[in-house]
């Protein structure tokens, strides 16, 4: 019962702290006092001066001050602590703030990972971006559903054109398919075929099989992509709109049929698409309320969208009486000018074609029309482009880290005798390399999926000065904010399964005994992290999303954040943290848990009903090997972290939390609820063999 109390002892002192930055003797009296304003954000980077007087590890960590508090550990990892100052070992935790609050009981001095603020913003990215969806897109994309339904049927009845009448049968079933998938109830008025279609294809996208003939457009579907997953599983409302703004995102409406062959009929039916938003001011709003927020999470579509359409059409066929007119030659053929002038998708899978020999895919990727198409996300372009048929299938997460400026990585992928199978790989990733580099920090800001990425490249730092600690000087810490990296990279793959386009290849009751912790001091992360989670919060201003108390619980997490850069910058002066600040490190593992209780809307942690949310391990797809199987990226359990630190003249061991990162290739797209099944059951994939320079398993 004792570490019950200390455990809702420290979260509420956590709490009040996290509320009005105050110290354990003044909790009280300054209870209703307002937040102090974190740091500006463009404030210019203090300069930080070297540490003199650098303190030497002796041999057997003889002046390791605390070693004696620990017991347990194994040569090999007493050899890490004296070779690398620092080491990670495997746990079965379910959040990392749990190593935090075991460190409280234990009176462990606790050291502060940039991994354990990052899954903070993951929690409030997904938090907010779920909240949207079940509080307005999930009503609006009912709306539009029923609504272009209706209005293609009233399109059906007034064509004469027997092309231009298939267009729009057409049409007619891939709405009532978006009906059926978000469970809108169908008018009675729908054609015979077209809904004989719907029912096909509607059985298909519920099998989930890999690329099959679609019922409705003359080319294969990857209907696997219909697997309910990310956190869209937690309630039956979310999954229905997934299947539903999946269809909306995945299906195209290709211009060509080949590079020479123009494909008439899904322009037809694109442009009788774009005929009735054009028509209807009030549905095209409706498609940019669901557009528009979700641009500002992920980015925008990399395919044609309905402006791009409107655009030319209204130039094209501004004019005419009747649809009709829609296929006249002259007409269409100075639509298909107009459209050769639009750029291509900077996403396009590459799959060989079908054959007598071979069981290609025939699916298009060029230019196309989606009516509410996937987003551009950089990084899915880097690995498409580093993806290669046959001879090179396969991508890592290591590519994107490469191309966005970690050396190690592109040692690693450089060396790998399988990625050398294809000879061009390294020429391609030096393009990739230059193209990118080439991002202003306005390129990086444009929204918030592209600011966490900028966010993660802070973590490439290789070399650290005199001023840094010296478990930051080595190849294993450099593996270690890999790990970092690409685990908080599945996060944001996970959180923007939907919408990002992949690619595709071949705290109180007893007292608290203070220790004395340390902040990791990565402080670019924590300067970016704090950008971001500013324009976050002027972003979901700017949409108007009602939220209870969001911006409060993120001006708290900015709190933490300035908290964190201020600590950072006063170790690499050499100066000690007053005895507040080492409080609030004492109590870490509380702050963590009240931040990830807010973005939860209750008030405890057995109050969260869904046990998939109670655990930290996620997965995410993001690509597709033809009918191979799918590249996931995921994160398990929480690992814990020792490292040797410099507090105050001494040498310290102190334990922390970090990710724990896998990717593999999967022959069916997992869901959270699966992944964790499989840890469970001892199931998962290893690590990734380089992380053996800083895990001892």
């Amino acid at each position: 019962m004792k570490n019950i109390s200390v455990r809702i002892g420290s979260i509420l002192l956590a709490s009040t702290l996290l509320i009005t930055g105050c110290t354990k003797k003044d909790e009280i009296t300054q209870i209703n006092e307002p937040i102090e304003d974190p740091i500006p954000i463009d404030e210019q980077v203090p300069i930080i001066e070297p540490v003199n007087g650098k303190i030497n590890l002796e041999e057997g960590l003889s002046n390791v001050v605390n070693l004696g508090d620990f017991e347990g550990f194994s040569s090999r990892e007493l050899e890490m602590l004296y070779n690398n100052q620092f080491f990670v070992r495997p746990s079965n935790e379910e959040q990392l703030f749990f190593i935090y609050e075991h460190n409280e009981y234990r009176g462990i001095p606790s050291f502060i990972t940039t991994d354990s603020v990052l899954q903070v913003y993951h929690i409030f990215y997904n938090y907010t971006l779920r909240t949207l969806e079940e509080q307005r897109l999930i009503q609006l994309a009912k709306e539009l559903s029923k609504n272009m339904l209706l209005k293609s049927l009233d399109q059906y009845d007034r064509l004469k054109d027997g092309e231009l009448v298939e267009s729009a049968t057409k049409n007619i079933a891939f709405f009532t398919v978006a009906n059926m998938l978000i469970k809108e109830e169908l008018p009675d008025n729908i054609p015979f075929r077209a809904l004989s279609m719907a029912n096909r294809e509607y059985e298909k996208i519920m099998e989930r099989q890999v690329y099959q003939k679609s019922e409705i457009f003359p080319f294969e579907i990857d209907y696997s992509q219909y697997t309910i997953r990310g956190h869209y599983t937690r309630s039956e409302d979310l999954g229905d709109y997934f299947l539903s703004m999946m269809w909306y995102g995945q299906v195209p409406f290709p211009l060509y049929i080949s590079e020479e062959e123009k494909n008439y009929d899904q322009t037809y039916q694109a442009l009788l698409i774009t005929e009735i938003l054009k028509s209807d001011s009030e549905l095209l709003k409706v498609w940019e309320q669901i557009y528009k927020p979700t641009e500002h999470f992920v980015g925008s579509s990399d395919d044609l969208t309905i402006h791009d359409y409107k655009t030319i059409y209204e130039k094209v066929y501004g004019d005419i009486n009747s649809l009709d007119q829609l296929n006249e030659k002259k007409r269409i053929d100075s639509f298909y000018k107009e459209t050769d002038k639009l750029p291509m998708p900077r996403i396009m899978a590459r799959f060989l074609p079908k054959s007598e020999d071979y069981n290609g895919i025939d699916s298009p990727v060029g230019k196309q029309f989606r009516f509410m198409g996937q987003r551009y996300v950089m990084d899915s372009e880097i690995i498409q482009r580093l993806v290669y048929p046959i001879l090179r299938p396969i991508p890592s997460g290591l590519d994107v880290m490469a191309v966005l400026g970690s050396n190690r990585a592109k040692e690693l992928q450089l060396n790998d005798p399988i990625n050398q199978m294809w000879e061009d790989y390294p020429i391609v990733m030096e393009e990739l390399i230059d193209e990118f580099s080439t991002y202003t920090e306005e390129d990086w800001k444009k929204n918030m999926y592209t600011g966490w990425m900028w966010t993660l490249t802070a973590l490439n730092q290789e070399e650290y000065g005199d001023e840094y600690p010296e478990f930051m000087k080595n190849g294993a810490w450099i593996d270690k904010n890999l790990n970092t990296a690409l685990s908080s990279w599945a996060e944001l793959k996970h959180d923007t399964v939907l919408y990002g386009k992949p690619s595709g290849a071949e705290m109180g009751g007893d007292m608290i005994e203070e220790t004395k912790g340390y902040v990791e001091p990565s402080v670019e992360v924590y300067r970016r992290l704090l950008w971001l989670t500013d324009r976050s919060r002027q972003l979901l201003s700017e949409m108007n999303l009602s939220i209870d108390d969001i911006d409060i619980k993120m001006e708290r997490f900015q709190w933490l954040l300035d908290f964190l850069l201020t600590a950072s910058e006063k170790q690499l002066r050499g100066e000690a943290l007053t005895e507040e600040e080492y409080f609030r490190l004492t109590i870490y593992g509380g702050i963590l848990e009240d931040l990830t209780l807010s973005f939860s809307n209750v008030g405890k942690w057995h109050e969260i009903t869904s046990e998939t949310d109670k655990n930290m391990a996620v997965i995410a797809d993001y690509h597709t090997v033809g009918r191979d199987g799918m590249i996931h990226a995921g994160v398990g359990p929480a690992y814990e972290i020792y490292s040797i630190v410099p507090i105050e003249g001494e040498l310290v061991l102190t334990r922390g939390a970090v990710f724990s990162f896998h990717e593999f290739l999967n022959q069916t797209r997992l869901t959270d609820e699966k992944w964790q099944e499989m840890i469970k059951n001892g199931e998962n994939p290893p690590m990734p063999q380089w992380t053996n320079s800083f895990i001892v398993r």
